[in-house]
């Protein structure tokens, strides 16, 4: 198992220092470092999400495009990107930018979202959310590989172009996806390369896991290499990382989310990999 962290870039990581924190975690061990997205937070605050419409979160990739300079080896996450509000086109270029700068260490972690207030201000329509996430994600493959990139969907639609850089891998980063609907596990069998859990318990991972194993079966789709990856809710322990473990949960990213750059240090060397086994 593996160990990551989640919260590089909100509160005090939204600052220059947040490169020194970053290379300071990869130096502990951490094998990922992970970021969110809200492109906009409700205000007044609403009950989800539970924050403060003035909590700073900044844009994902661009975060991690900074760090990407600044660290050599720690992976650099997406937990997750709402990608059904970004225009595919310009999030794969986004995404090719930053796997090529950080040399292939991109994880694109992608979701639907679900604050209708994000969708109103981006002006994206709140109906078929899903099949325009399936279709991004289906675009975003025909940018990253196909020799003279072609799609023709009900949301995009694109032809006679190119777009270089294109990613490391021949694949693409690898594609992260999260959600615990039905038909969000089995978007993960599907399309992804792995999936991602927030706030699940051991017994939720789990039940995940096999739900997106069995629809795998069913389309005749091959898991090996697939990363099951949670961040817990409670604080980590030895006992507690081990029945992750037992869940099939094949990394952990635990929040650092701190007001200040001391805090998310001081959280940092709590859950250090070499306290539970994780180097």
């Amino acid at each position: 198992m593996k160990l990551g962290f989640f919260g590089a870039n909100v509160g005090g990581m939204v600052s220059r220092q947040a490169s020194e924190v970053a290379a300071y975690a990869e130096g502990l061990g951490y094998h990922s470092l992970w970021t969110g997205e809200h492109l906009v937070l409700p205000s007044p605050r609403q009950d989800k999400p539970p924050l403060d419409p003035d909590w700073p979160m900044a844009d994902p990739l661009v975060t991690l495009g900074y760090l990407a300079g600044h660290t050599e080896r720690i992976q650099l996450c997406t937990g997750i990107v709402v990608a059904t509000l970004r225009q595919p086109v310009q999030l794969a270029k986004e995404a090719a930018t930053v796997d090529v700068l950080s040399g292939g260490r991109l994880v694109l972690g992608v979701g639907v979202g679900y604050l209708t207030v994000e969708y109103q201000a981006m002006g994206v329509p709140t109906d078929r959310r899903r099949a325009r996430f399936r279709e991004h994600l289906q675009a975003l493959k025909a940018l990253w590989t196909m020799k003279e990139p072609v799609f023709d969907g009900d949301f995009v639609t694109f032809g006679g172009i190119d777009a270089h850089p294109r990613p490391i891998s021949p694949d693409g980063p690898p594609l992260v996806l999260g959600g615990t609907t039905p038909t969000a596990l089995k978007d993960a069998a599907e399309l992804g390369s792995g999936w991602y859990g927030f706030g699940h318990t051991p017994e939720q991972a789990a039940e995940a896991r096999t739900a997106i194993f069995q629809h795998a079966e069913t389309l005749g789709r091959d898991l090996t290499g697939f990363e099951i990856t949670v961040t817990p809710r409670a604080r980590l322990s030895t006992e507690l990382v081990e029945r992750y473990r037992r869940a099939g949960v094949t990394q952990l990213v635990v929040t650092v989310e701190a007001d200040t750059l001391e805090g998310v240090r001081r959280r940092l060397e709590l859950n250090a990999p070499e306290r539970y086994g994780l180097l």
